[in-house]
């Protein structure tokens, strides 16, 4: 009886086990899915200008940062970002080829590494394509991934 009994309890344990490891899995991807379409509402949101969808993208914490790749494009804050998006997208939007894509996280942090080119479409007229990559820092606040910092630049030599 005790052998019945013990197998039971080993075989409970093994299936157990196995649940747990296929299911840690499952997660995983569904974050990085998760983080992939915030990465793609991003882009969106960029080509179409949208200041306030923009801006509603990133953490409220008061030490958010986006670091553009001309010189003096650091800015703090919300307002400060604001103040920058608003003056920018009054003379073009953005878009993003995202060709390559690399994502990590743990808990409610992730961080993004995109490679590809962006796309500058002037609202006078003429596009232009330039290899671009940026990283980043989200958090996950009420279900939702919100940028803390966004650090853009172009590629020496490209």
């Amino acid at each position: 009886m005790k052998k019945k009994s013990s197998f039971k309890y080993v075989f409970l344990v093994l299936l157990t086990q196995t649940f747990i490891v296929l299911s840690a899995q499952k997660p995983d991807d569904k974050v990085k899915m998760q983080i992939a379409k915030t990465l793609e509402t991003w882009s969106a949101a960029c080509k179409n200008a949208d200041v306030d969808e923009v801006m509603s993208m990133f953490d409220n914490a008061a030490n958010i940062m986006v670091v553009g790749s001309d010189k003096g494009e650091i800015n703090k804050g919300k307002d400060e970002i604001n103040i920058w998006l608003t003056k920018l997208f009054r003379v073009a939007d953005f878009s993003w080829e995202m060709n390559r894509i690399d994502i990590d996280y743990f808990g409610k942090t992730a961080w993004v590494f995109v490679d590809g080119n962006m796309i500058v479409n002037f609202h006078k007229g003429g596009t232009n394509i330039t290899p671009y990559r940026f990283t980043g820092i989200l958090v996950k606040k009420k279900g939702v991934w919100k940028w803390r910092l966004f650090d853009g630049s172009i590629p020496k030599g490209e």
